[in-house]
């Protein structure tokens, strides 16, 4: 996770967010929960195809770098 964090900050990325059912993990990590509509678009394409669509029970978590 460290290593991630670190490359978003390389790469200029100082928002990031996971799709989880370990909350208590991104917590830990300093992600807090978030509305899944606050996420970008683009997750919403990706999530067209998962077999859990429409009905997700993951959680949104977001952190700002």
């Amino acid at each position: 996770m460290e290593a991630c964090l670190s490359d978003a900050v390389t790469l200029g990325i100082y928002r990031v967010f996971a799709l989880t059912n370990t909350v208590a993990f991104f917590e830990h990590m300093g992600f807090v929960e978030t509305s899944k509509d606050s996420l970008p678009q683009k997750v919403w394409s990706d999530c067209l195809n998962c077999p859990r669509f429409p009905d997700c029970d993951e959680i949104a978590m977001i952190m700002e770098l």
